[in-house]
């Protein structure tokens, strides 16, 4: 009977003594934090699968639009955008890679869909933009008409300078003529000519003799055979 109780009492103060013993406890998945989706990693020998924390944090597009969304032939609309977190940002249509944040003029022959791709160690997010072009009558049948002018630069051979350039539309063979002027009231150049063998696109850029031109907001203003203006692009002069 005495050895009973030494035996119990014995049993007793193992589970009383701290340290004798350990409980395993359950290990939960790790839960990824809110606003990333989980990413399940299976493994195929013992047939589980098991929840991990996706890479880094997705980018955000907070804007991307066209102003205006809806234009008539031959019209321009600029794309606007913003994006954060992203390490590459581009956009289709043949524009490429561009910066986190700006716009950039367009001017779509038909109704174009733009989408905007913004890239990191997380994956790709994109946001489509659509632009309608409404097809107008030409004002003026059968005669010879500059239907579009558009109005840009792009980077020069000398540092720190861009040529200013603009790309004229017009229905079929014939002259027309043009100047460049500021468009915050600098003045404006000599009367110039463009020459179409045929209806197209035909690209006109500053002539070397203007390169001295204050830094500022140009365009091209065709004078004949209609009078139409491109949109205003900044120019950098390139003077020494």
């Amino acid at each position: 009977m005495k050895r009973f109780v030494f035996l119990s009492l014995s049993v007793l103060l193992l589970f009383l003594i701290p340290g004798c013993f350990t409980f395993p406890t359950q290990v939960q998945n790790p839960i990824p934090p809110s606003g990333q989706p989980p990413v399940i990693i299976f493994d195929s020998n013992s047939g589980k699968g098991s929840v991990v924390q996706q890479a880094g944090t997705p980018s955000v597009i907070n804007e991307f639009s066209s102003n205006p969304s809806a234009i008539n032939s031959g019209g321009t609309t600029t794309l606007m955008w913003n994006v954060t977190g992203a390490n590459s940002v581009s956009i289709d249509q043949g524009i490429g890679l561009v910066d986190v944040t700006g716009t950039r003029v367009v001017s779509p022959a038909t109704s174009t869909v733009y989408t905007i791709s913004a890239t990191n160690a997380a994956g790709t997010v994109t946001r489509s933009s659509l632009t309608t072009v409404n097809s107008v009558p030409n004002p003026y049948p059968g005669t010879f008409t500059v239907i579009s002018v558009m109005a840009d630069t792009e980077p020069s051979r000398s540092n720190g300078c861009v040529n200013l350039y603009a790309n004229v539309t017009a229905n079929g063979a014939g002259t027309a003529t043009y100047i460049w002027e500021s468009t915050d009231g600098g003045g404006y150049s000599y009367t110039w000519n463009i020459t179409f063998p045929s209806a197209g696109t035909q690209k006109i850029t500053l002539p070397v003799e203007m390169s001295a031109l204050p830094s500022g907001p140009y365009r091209i203003h065709v004078l004949t055979p209609n009078d139409i203006v491109s949109n205003s692009t900044h120019y950098t002069t390139c003077a020494p």
